[in-house]
């Protein structure tokens, strides 16, 4: 065995979604890359409804010839697992059956392997070139092949920063302008046309490391103004550890990224003890216009657009490590991609799932908008569901009483909320029955947690939901 070439790669793409037609599905992307080969992602899911997706990319660097192999394997896996009704075995770490249900029917998991064919088949032709990083645009003027399909996206494409604007540079052309190439708006098409996509890792080689934003200046928290769109500060990024220039990433979302990343890193951790260090972009080196900024960006460019949480993973110490390390490195890897997609998965939405609730999924965002995130201690109740969701999840999936009475008591809260109703004792000691109950089977941190809802629980009885939270507040 070997490593795929790009038609068998396309192959195994079509034999997915031929196999597995109900619920793999092949999605021919747009455009053709510059040599004409078409290009194919996969949509793996049962079922739909309001459910969110993650997106994983691979193949953008041709030489980087582990990851389109590794998203194929792990595609394979998730499909066969859910189609025979087990769960997925990874070295010593498993996720049962019902994990792989809750991932298929309760997501969409979009895998495109091979962003760029036309390098991947130069990089393993006899004649080319096993390094090439680039697709293989041909600039008519100098005769020079390549663009970094990764350094050309529309964020900070102009600034420079870890980019070259000579189409002979080897390693990062940004290309003639933004989006410039076929490939990059392959991407940005996904985006585009699947809305529900809320987290994006783009796979790479090498440095086992988990990156996420910014890569064009340190993270701040503290000042709005200091941002990729501000003119002010042209020519400021691109400088690790400055004192001038940091670029600004709300508080919630720099937690949000913390704790998935360390749940991703612990999960491939857990295959064979492999630690991947998860640190900020620039941590690598500086960087703009690449996917995972630009993806992360978008709702700030327009608050119309779904947020969307995104991760550079950087796989393995080399480019093309022996095959044997390769398929090491896929086992450890789709560890950490199972993981990142049950982060992702709302712990409401899934309890919701299968009741009269999903028809009332809006009122339960506006409710947590309008009412629990306007005072400090329901925003951290918000915040502690997001950062405990995973795990929340696997319990509730693992006993189905568990999950009934969770869905039960959540329509009971929503119920009260919606009419603005006193809760009555006999909810509120359910909800600690229950709480404790979890407490029990939970991590030490979620335990804690738990323990601090179950007696902040005590202030609701005979009270609103909004007063209650106010009244912790104060």
């Amino acid at each position: 065995m070997g490593y795929l070439t790009a038609d068998g790669l396309e192959a195994s793409v079509q034999y997915l979604a031929a196999t597995y037609p109900a619920f793999c599905q092949a999605i021919v992307l747009p455009e053709t890359s510059v040599e004409g080969r078409t290009s194919r992602a996969l949509k793996i899911a049962s079922g739909g409804g309001d459910r969110r997706g993650v997106l994983f990319l691979g193949g953008v660097h041709a030489r980087e010839v582990v990851n389109p192999d590794l998203l194929v394997s792990f595609a394979f896996d998730l499909c066969q697992a859910y189609a025979d009704g087990t769960g997925l075995t990874f070295g010593p770490e498993s996720y049962s059956a019902g994990i792989v249900k809750l991932i298929v029917e309760g997501m969409d998991v979009f895998v495109f392997p091979l962003v760029n064919p036309d390098g991947r088949a130069y990089v393993q032709a006899p004649g080319g070139d096993v390094w090439w990083r680039k697709n293989r645009r041909l600039d008519p003027t100098t005769g020079c092949y390549g663009v970094d399909i990764n350094r050309n996206y529309d964020l900070l494409w102009s600034s420079g920063i870890g980019t070259s604007s000579s189409p002979c540079d080897y390693q990062i052309y940004k290309g003639p302008s933004a989006f410039s190439e076929p490939e990059t708006r392959n991407v940005r098409w996904l985006l585009d046309t699947y809305p529900n996509i809320m987290g994006m890792i783009d796979v790479h080689s090498y440095s086992d490391d988990i990156l996420y934003p910014w890569g064009d200046a340190d993270d701040q928290t503290t000042d709005p103004s200091k941002n990729f769109q501000n003119p002010a500060y042209n020519g400021l990024r691109g400088v690790p550890g400055s004192a001038v220039y940091g670029e600004y990433i709300p508080q919630a979302d720099l937690d949000w990224y913390t704790s998935t990343g360390d749940a991703v890193q612990a999960a491939i951790k857990a295959v064979r003890g492999t630690v991947y260090t998860m640190k900020q972009s620039i941590g690598l080196y500086p960087t703009s216009a690449t996917s995972d900024d630009y993806s992360y960006s978008r709702h700030f460019v327009d608050r119309a657009q779904g947020r969307v949480y995104t991760y550079t993973v950087e796989t393995g110490t080399e480019f093309q490590p022996p095959y044997s390390e390769a398929l090491n490195i896929m086992t450890e890897v789709s560890s950490g991609l199972v993981q990142f997609c049950l982060e992702c998965i709302c712990t409401v939405t899934e309890l919701a799932r299968g009741t009269e609730l999903m028809s009332r999924l809006k009122l339960l965002r506006a409710f947590r908008d309008q009412v629990l995130l306007t005072t400090a201690v329901g925003a951290s109740l918000a915040e502690s569901l997001v950062r405990h969701g995973a795990e929340l999840v696997k319990l509730v999936v693992a006993d189905h009483a568990m999950r009934d009475r969770a869905a039960g008591l959540l329509a009971s809260v929503e119920a009260a909320a919606s009419r603005d109703t006193p809760l009555d004792a006999d909810l509120v000691s359910r909800a600690q029955a229950l709480i404790g109950e979890l407490a029990e089977r939970s991590s030490p941190e979620l335990r804690d947690t738990l323990a601090a809802i179950a007696r902040d629980a005590e202030q609701f009885k005979g009270q609103t939901i909004a007063d209650g939270l106010r009244a912790l507040s104060s």
